[in-house]
C-alpha cells in the first residue's frame, strides 16, 4: 500500500551555493557519472566513504540543495526580534547618545524593563554600527632635544 499523502511544500529557498558546497557538488556529480569511485571522492572531500554515500543519496533526491547543510536557513531560537534590535538602536541614538554601553544596559534594565545582558546590547548596537564612547587620550608628541657638540 503506497502512502499518497502530500506533504506541504517547505519554503524552498533558491540559494546561491557557497564555494565549498560547489566543490562538494562537483565531486559528487563526478561520482554519480562514474568518473571516480566512493573512496576517491571521500579523499577529495576529506570525509568518510559513508558520508559520501549519504551526500550522493541527498544529491540524487534533492538536486544541488542536497549538499547544503539542512540547518542553513533556520534562525536560531535564542535570536532577538528585529523590532527589539531596531528599537534599542533608536533609543540609544535619540536619548542616550554618549552613554557607554554598560550604563545604557543598566538604564534599559531598570527604567525600561529589558532583560538583555550588557554583552547582548553591545552586540546589537555594534551590528547597527554604533560604537561605545571611550575616553579619548591626548597624544603627546615627543619633543626633540638638540645636542650641541662641543669641542
Amino acid at each position: 500500500m503506497e502512502n499518497n499523502v502530500q506533504l506541504p511544500e517547505e519554503n524552498v529557498k533558491p540559494t546561491k551555493l557557497k564555494r565549498p558546497e560547489k566543490r562538494k557538488l562537483r565531486v559528487i556529480n563526478r561520482l554519480i557519472l562514474g568518473e571516480i569511485n566512493g573512496p576517491k571522492a571521500a579523499k577529495l572531500l576529506k570525509i568518510t566513504a559513508r558520508q559520501v554515500r549519504n551526500l550522493k543519496r541527498q544529491v540524487l533526491r534533492e538536486g544541488e540543495l542536497g549538499v547544503v547543510h539542512k540547518n542553513r536557513f533556520h534562525k536560531p531560537i535564542n535570536t532577538y526580534d528585529e523590532e527589539i534590535r531596531v528599537e534599542l538602536a533608536h533609543v540609544y541614538r535619540t536619548e542616550y547618545r554618549g552613554t557607554n554601553f554598560t550604563e545604557f544596559a543598566r538604564i534599559m534594565r531598570e527604567e525600561r524593563g529589558y532583560t538583555l545582558s550588557r554583552s547582548t546590547i553591545y552586540n546589537i548596537l555594534r551590528q547597527k554600527h554604533i560604537r561605545s564612547p571611550q575616553r579619548k587620550r591626548v597624544k603627546h608628541k615627543k619633543t626633540e632635544t638638540t645636542t650641541i657638540n662641543t669641542l
